[in-house]
């Protein structure tokens, strides 16, 4: 069996004939080295790109067409996909009430991410919300491949997966293009880089995305009211904590947090800052997440 992905960015770099940015990435990914600035902030710019057109080849294949620039990019073709999407759950589900739960899950999404805490909640589809009601479409949406969830872990010890919470967890759009999309956000507020809200969960969003092409399963952590480390994963080294962050601001009591009570052998932090290794932490830029 063979699973597809929308496209991931290695895959955006690739179709874009940046394939010598993207030897530069992967080389200093693994001596963990400063990439040249230049380098840097073209990898960024075209990280913020891919952020608006996301991972469906359709969309990939229409901005390269038109020259990489956003400003002529057909955004059609997303909200297209959506509506195929939707149009596919009334074709394959039946039952028309349990289509109309489907897409009241998948379009709810965005707003669910948009919450300070981001563990999803049966009750904001609506008031009356249950998991007895809503179980069922979201296990067939994940089983779709239309959107990714991630389980908190009541503890970090291996196996993830035996200590996961079923009952709490937090859903992802499957591309981030297709998030982009649906909350109807104006492409230059992200290539311009403006102070949005929203735009740390698209940036989750992005990383869900990122680790799940890899074939890796999407945990988090929390403790207490307050602390949480958006992902937890198993690699060679044990049990890893990654922080994400959707610009250079890099404060985290939760990270802080989570090393000191489990000593990890390092941790990782996501940002728009460069390559780096300080204090047990490797600093690993939006644009090299594929790697990890």
């Amino acid at each position: 069996m063979e699973y597809m992905y929308p496209m991931n960015f290695e895959e955006f770099l690739i179709a874009t004939g940046k394939e010598i940015l993207l030897d530069k990435i992967k080389e200093c990914y693994l001596k963990i080295e400063v990439m040249p600035e230049f380098a840097h902030e073209q990898a960024l710019t075209l990280y913020k790109q891919y952020l608006c057109v996301g991972g469906m080849p359709e969309s990939v294949n229409n901005f390269i067409e038109n020259d990489m620039d956003i400003l002529r990019y057909d955004s059609h073709i997303i909200s297209n996909i959506v509506e195929m999407y939707i149009s596919d759950m009334k074709k394959y589900v039946k039952n028309n009430m349990e289509s109309v739960k489907i897409e009241k899950v998948y379009k709810n999404i965005p707003s669910q991410l948009a919450k300070d805490k981001k563990t999803f909640k049966y009750n904001l589809i609506e008031e009356e919300g249950r998991k007895r009601k809503y179980e069922s479409p979201i296990e067939w949406l994940v089983s779709s491949g239309m959107i990714l969830a991630s389980h908190k872990i009541k503890k970090p010890e291996i196996p993830l997966k035996i200590y996961i919470d079923e009952d709490m967890f937090k859903l992802y759009l499957s591309d981030v293009g297709l998030l982009t999309s649906i909350s109807e956000i104006k492409y230059p507020d992200i290539i311009l880089d403006k102070a949005l809200e929203f735009k740390g969960a698209i940036t989750e969003n992005y990383i869900a995305q990122e680790l799940a092409s890899n074939d890796t399963s999407l945990y988090y952590w929390t403790y207490g009211r307050n602390a949480e480390v958006d992902f937890i994963i198993y690699n060679n080294d044990g049990i890893i904590p990654i922080e994400v962050k959707s610009n250079t601001n890099v404060k985290s009591t939760s990270l802080n947090s989570y090393i000191r009570e489990h000593k990890p052998k390092y941790a990782i932090r996501i940002s728009a800052k460069n390559f780096g290794y300080e204090n047990n932490i490797k600093s690993i830029p939006l644009y090299a997440a594929f790697l990890i």
